[in-house]
């Protein structure tokens, strides 16, 4: 059940124009979910307060998180690995006080992001949760990204993102997992482990110059529509029982809602008349534009329920192949095809780049423009350091971009360039020719590559031997292959370490096949 709940964070905040009237993003964990882990959250108090060992905070701990990538039914509005990879940057760096640290969990069927999610009713709403249930990763956070969280949203506004504690899952906005530092997945993370808002009681109706009460809040919040919460007193008297029932976060009725930065000073009062000064930068809070923290009970909760019986199935061995990742200059990184160069072909055309120390992945994407933001915009995750492509259009300019990253280290930058397709098509055209292949393959130290050809009939043609620039470095002009088998000897004396393209070719066209040469 998802309901209205004030903004949370920063962007989060940020006011937008919705059937002609101003209105806020608004969170979808409601007071009924977060009570559903009030049982853990009390634990975890307990545990705190009683001076029982938590997670230490100068041991790294690597939580796994998966992320869903969901798509309408058609199989569109999937978001982009890119702006995943930011939030996840953002996210280590917003709970690296706690020594936590997030790390992408491969789905053992569904592979590092799960792309498998075609349909309406998880993309536009989550009304379908046995398929979203049937995709769950069972070692892992899992993060649901959509384009409409909630379906049931009771308040003016839009939900951003919510985390659900039955099916243990969080939803989030596809326009709030970005690496903006929004605050929405922080938040929602927080909720994860436990975490209440400090207004908990005061999400539908924030206590403000309209209640007939002002400036003196009522003993209870409103009762509509889960009951009254008691309301925190500011001298800390009822804290343990009122609110979050955190202590070191003072009251706080929800201010955030209205108020239009970091910054509160109107004169609202608690129930025995103390003037009420919020923490505007907690991040369970709703104020605008601050630098978002946790309290030091807050850190300590979230340590403390990381090590609960129910996030047993976040353990793990998981260390990360490099904590930083650095990615060479352009001329360094990208090996071909050459910036601005023509292809050879638009049908067969070879990405490759330079492995990076520490990178398990790469992200190749493409576009038509250097804003990767068309309708022909397409992306990779590459465990190699090559990309065949046999789909592109001709005589097109294509951006292309590679970003290294691996599991836990994503703040990573790509690198560019452009090239050219041409109007030649590598596409087998030659009638007679009816298979072709490369032996070895890949061809190693000083072994022979030999061609195998096999025809209908007998026709002549030139090999080509093409290397990953596009320049033909060997050519074996006026071969006569007879009908039936024929095998050429390929000279590749000299040819460095890499990847060439060999091309059987004649007037009536072309075939090509990849052969690697390993020194």
């Amino acid at each position: 059940m998802k309901k209205f709940i004030a903004p949370m964070a920063l962007c989060l905040f940020a006011a937008f124009q919705m059937q002609g009237q101003q209105t806020r993003g608004v969170c979808g964990t409601t007071i009924a979910d977060q009570a559903e882990s009030t049982t853990r959250l009390r634990a975890n108090i307990a545990k705190v307060a009683g001076g029982q060992a938590v997670l230490e905070r100068n041991v790294t701990q690597y939580v796994p998180i998966h992320f869903h990538l969901v798509g309408d039914a058609t199989g569109a509005g999937k978001h982009k690995e890119r702006l995943v990879l930011d939030q996840l940057c953002h996210l280590n760096e917003f709970y690296a006080p706690l020594g936590m640290r997030f790390y992408l969990k491969p789905h053992p069927t569904y592979g590092l992001f799960d792309y498998s999610i075609n349909n309406n009713n998880v993309y536009s709403n989550q009304s379908n949760s046995l398929l979203m249930q049937s995709r769950r990763h069972q070692n892992a956070i899992n993060v649901f990204v959509v384009d409409e969280p909630g379906n049931d949203n009771q308040q003016p506004g839009q939900v951003l993102g919510y985390y659900s504690p039955t099916p243990d899952w969080l939803v989030m906005r596809k326009t709030e997992v970005n690496g903006t530092g929004n605050g929405t997945l922080d938040h929602e993370m927080g909720h994860f482990f436990s975490l209440r808002h400090p207004h908990y009681g005061w999400e539908g109706d924030p206590f403000d110059t309209a209640d007939p009460s002002w400036p003196i809040a009522p003993t209870y919040s409103p009762p509509e529509p889960y009951g009254a919460i008691l309301t925190e007193l500011v001298d800390g008297s009822n804290c343990e029982d009122a609110a979050d029932l955190i202590c070191d976060t003072p009251p706080d009725y929800n201010f955030g809602f209205g108020w239009p930065n970091c910054n509160y000073t109107l004169p609202a009062k608690d129930p025995a008349g103390a003037l009420v000064n919020p923490m505007e930068t907690n991040i369970m809070g709703y104020f605008i534009g601050c630098d978002y923290v946790f309290t030091q009970m807050q850190q300590d909760i979230v340590l403390a329920d990381r090590e609960t019986s129910d996030r047993n199935y976040l353990d793990n061995s998981f260390a990360p192949a490099a904590e930083t990742i650095t990615t060479p200059a352009t001329d360094d990184f990208l090996v071909a095809p050459a910036n601005g160069a023509n292809t050879p072909y638009f049908d067969e055309v070879l990405l490759e780049w330079n492995a990076v120390p520490g990178a398990t992945y790469y992200l190749l994407e493409m576009d038509y423009l250097s804003t990767y933001n068309t309708g022909n915009f397409r992306s990779y995750i590459v465990t190699g350091t090559s990309k065949l492509l046999t789909d592109l259009d001709d005589n097109r300019v294509y951006y292309w971009r590679v970003r290294p990253f691996n599991e836990y280290a994503t703040c990573t930058q790509a690198r560019q360039r452009s090239f050219k397709t041409s109007l030649t098509s590598g596409v087998n055209s030659i009638e007679a020719l009816s298979a072709l292949q490369i032996t070895p393959n890949p061809v190693s130290g000083d072994a022979t590559a030999r061609l195998f050809v096999s025809a209908s009939a007998g026709f002549e043609a030139t090999v080509r031997i093409i290397d990953a620039t596009g320049r033909q470095v060997q050519a074996l002009h006026n071969l006569t292959f007879a009908a039936g088998e024929t095998t050429i000897d390929l000279p590749t004396a000299g040819l460095a370490n890499g990847i060439y393209l060999v091309s059987v070719e004649n007037a009536a066209g072309r075939s090509v096949r990849k052969m690697s040469v390993i020194r």
